[in-house]
C-alpha cells in the first residue's frame, strides 16, 4: 500500500503462510499468486528468528488450529527472503512485512536489504516495523541473539532513524544511542522516496509513540473500530506536536478473517484457533472480543465491520485468514473476493 492511497480507497493485504502448521514453499508461492489474482492488494509475511513448538502451537498467525500436527516442526521462512522470493513471482501485488523485529537486526545491513528488495521489486514494498509480540517471549530470540531486550523499544528507534539515514544520505552518517557509523556509501538507495512506507506495528502507547514520531503509517490489532478511531486521532495529534504531518499518517488493522455464506459456519471454523492463542497476545481475550476486533462471519457481516473500520480512518486492512487447508483458503480468498472486496474498491 504506497503512501498515497486516494482518500476513501481501502486496501487489503493477504497473510502468506511463512509460518504455521501449513507452511511450505509452495504454500506460500500458491497463496501469493491466487492473493494477485482474487485482487488483493498486497501480500504480507511476518517476522521472527527464533520460533518454538509452543508458540507454533498458540500463535497461529497462518493456518488454524485444525491444521496442527504435533510431530512437524515449526518452519518459519526468514521474511526478507520470501518476499524477495515473491518479488520475482508476482507482478502487481505490494509486498509487506508485518512486522520486522528490528532490535534483532543490523540496522545497516537491515537498510542495505530493505533498499535492494524495494529496487528488485520495483519500489513494490511496505516494511512494518516494531519490536515483536510479547507473545514470543519464550523463542527467546532477544536472548539468543544477545539483544537487552529490556530495552528493545530504544533499540528500536535508533534503528530506525539509522536506517533511515542510510536510505536518504550519501554518504549515510549517524550518531545514536546503540549505533554509530560515519561517511557509508551504501547504494542502492529504495527506489521509493525517500524510502518504502514504514507501517509501525503495536497497539500499545509505545508503539502510537513511535509512529507519530517515526512511522508513515500505523498497524496495531486488537482495536475495535470505536476504540481505532480515537487512537488514531491521537497519533495525528502527537505526530503534529512534533512538527510532522500527522495528516499524511495512514492507518491500517491486521484483522484474523473467516468467511462463509452462513454466518454460523465462518464463527464455529475460527472458534478453535481463538481457543488455542486467545492468551497470547500481550492481555487476555474473551472470545467474544476476539470475534468483535476480526473479520468473522457472513459477507455482509464483514461488509459491515470493514464500513465501521472505514469510518474510525482505516485504510488498510492485513487479513490473515482462518483454514484447516491451503483448499479451504482459496475458497474463502475467492468469496472474499467476490462479495467484499468490491465494495471498497474505490
Amino acid at each position: 500500500m504506497a503512501t498515497n492511497t486516494p482518500q476513501g480507497k481501502i486496501t487489503f493485504g493477504n497473510r502468506v503462510p511463512n509460518s504455521g502448521p501449513l507452511t511450505s514453499p509452495e504454500a506460500i508461492v500458491q497463496v501469493a499468486k491466487e492473493s494477485e489474482t482474487f485482487g488483493f492488494d498486497s501480500v504480507w509475511v511476518h517476522d521472527h528468528l527464533t520460533w518454538t513448538a509452543e508458540i507454533h502451537r498458540t500463535h497461529i498467525s497462518s493456518g488454524s488450529d485444525e491444521a496442527l500436527e504435533a510431530h512437524k516442526n515449526p518452519d518459519f521462512f526468514e521474511a526478507m527472503t520470501t518476499l524477495a522470493y515473491l518479488a520475482g513471482i508476482l507482478r502487481s501485488a505490494r509486498l509487506g512485512m508485518a512486522c520486522l523485529v528490528v532490535p534483532c537486526r543490523n540496522p545497516i545491513y537491515a537498510a542495505k536489504q530493505v533498499a535492494s528488495l524495494d529496487v528488485l521489486s520495483g519500489g513494490r514494498l511496505d516494511l512494518g516495523v516494531g519490536i515483536g509480540s510479547p507473545a514470543t517471549i519464550h523463542s527467546r530470540e532477544y536472548e539468543i541473539l544477545g539483544v537487552n531486550r529490556r530495552v528493545r523499544g530504544k533499540i528500536c528507534d535508533d534503528y530506525i532513524r539509522a536506517m533511515k539515514a542510510v536510505w536518504t544520505m550519501n554518504p549515510s552518517t549517524y550518531e545514536g544511542q546503540f549505533i554509530n557509523f560515519t561517511d557509508a556509501e551504501i547504494f542502492p538507495k529504495p527506489a521509493q522516496k525517500p524510502h518504502p512506507p514504514l507501517w509501525v506495528g503495536g497497539w500499545t502507547e509505545a508503539a502510537m509513540k513511535r509512529t507519530a514520531l517515526l512511522g508513515d503509517g500505523w498497524l496495531p490489532a486488537w482495536l475495535t473500530a470505536e476504540d481505532i478511531g480515537a487512537r488514531y486521532q491521537q497519533v495525528k495529534t502527537t505526530a503534529t506536536q512534533a512538527g510532522r504531518d500527522g495528516e499524511a499518517i495512514q492507518l491500517g488493522i491486521e484483522v484474523y478473517v473467516s468467511i462463509d455464506k452462513k454466518s454460523a459456519t465462518a464463527k464455529k471454523n475460527a472458534i478453535g484457533t481463538f481457543q488455542a492463542s486467545r492468551g497470547t497476545y500481550e492481555r487476555e481475550m474473551t472470545l467474544e472480543f476476539l470475534d468483535n476486533v476480526s473479520l468473522i462471519g457472513s459477507p455482509s457481516e464483514i461488509n459491515r465491520k470493514i464500513e465501521a473500520y472505514r469510518k474510525s480512518g482505516v485504510s488498510h486492512f492485513e487479513t490473515k485468514f482462518i483454514y484447516p487447508s491451503i483448499e479451504r483458503l482459496t475458497e474463502m480468498m475467492e468469496l472474499f473476493s467476490r462479495e467484499v472486496l468490491p465494495n471498497f474498491s474505490a
